[in-house]
Order: C-alpha cells, then sequence, then structure tokens
C-alpha cells in the first residue's frame, strides 16, 4: 500500500514503494542522516523511495532537527518518534518542540508513529540493544508519552491523530 504523501503516490496500477531508513551509526554505516538518504535517492532518480526518519536516530545522528527534517523533505513518507532513551516521550533528553517544528515547517503531512521498544520480544531484544525495560511503568510510553506529543504537536501547529 502506497505510504500517503510519499512520491509516486499517484501512479496507477501496481507498485511498490522503497523506503530509506536513516539509522544511527551503531546500527548501520551506509545511510546515518535525511541528507544521506536524500542523496541515495536522488542518485538512483526512482519516484517510488520514500525517507523514513525516526527520532531516536536523528537525535544521535543529525545537527538539529530542523536540518534533518529539511534536507528529508522532498521524499519524507514517514516519521518514527521515540525517546532518545526509547523511553516515555517528555521524560528524557529529546527538544520535542524543535522536532515538532521542524516537522511543521516542512509542511510534512504524513504518518507520525509513536514507536517504543516498551514490551520487546527476548528474541530480538538483543539485536535491538534493549537490556532494561525503558519505562518504570510501560504503560506510561503510551498513557503519558502519547497525551505529551500530541501537545507539542499541537504547539507547533500539528495536529496527530
Amino acid at each position: 500500500m502506497p505510504v500517503p504523501g510519499a512520491r509516486g503516490q499517484g501512479r496507477q496500477g501496481a507498485w511498490a514503494q522503497a523506503r530509506h531508513r536513516a539509522c544511527n551509526r551503531y546500527e548501520t554505516h551506509l545511510i546515518n542522516r535525511g541528507i544521506d538518504a536524500a542523496r541515495i535517492i536522488e542518485r538512483v532518480g526512482a519516484d517510488n523511495i520514500f525517507i523514513h526518519l525516526d527520532t531516536y536516530h536523528m537525535h544521535i545522528e543529525e545537527e538539529s532537527f530542523e536540518a534533518g527534517f529539511r534536507a528529508a523533505a522532498p521524499y519524507l513518507g514517514y516519521v518514527h518518534v521515540s525517546e532518545a532513551n526509547r523511553g516515555v516521550p517528555g521524560r528524557g533528553m529529546l527538544d520535542w518542540a524543535a522536532c515538532m517544528k521542524a516537522i511543521a515547517d516542512i509542511g510534512y503531512s504524513g504518518a507520525i508513529t509513536l514507536e517504543s521498544m516498551n514490551h520487546v520480544d527476548v528474541d530480538i531484544a538483543g539485536g535491538l540493544a534493549v537490556w532494561r525495560p525503558v519505562a518504570e511503568n510501560p504503560d506510561d510510553v503510551i498513557g503519558v508519552g502519547l497525551p505529551f506529543l500530541r501537545e507539542a504537536a499541537r504547539k507547533a501547529g500539528l495536529q496527530l491523530g
């Protein structure tokens, strides 16, 4: 299913979308920042590729949220929001006002999804480097974090579903 807002969405017939997800240097060396993903898309030239940014990875790799989202804007099709420590949004070091403002400033209207490492299967926890619970009360990630994110988005002029 095409990602709303991603390039190539209006094409007729069967086709596939591919995404480039920028991940931090501890997970890959290929695509770490929005500009890295944008450059690859420009080199490939296909119109069915979009960028997936994640605030957790951006907090590690980007100079600012503004720079990362601006660089990815023409190709941005999906955003994960996650606290810098993967815990409860608003209880970590991430600058949510700057993040939401950067998203609003580029006019992004696609999916914004809360990503949590709250309940991670033991078989994949090691691969994700999740060695401990990310929140003292796991229900707070949604119960406290989601209202916090909605309010931060509202203050920036965005509306989260």
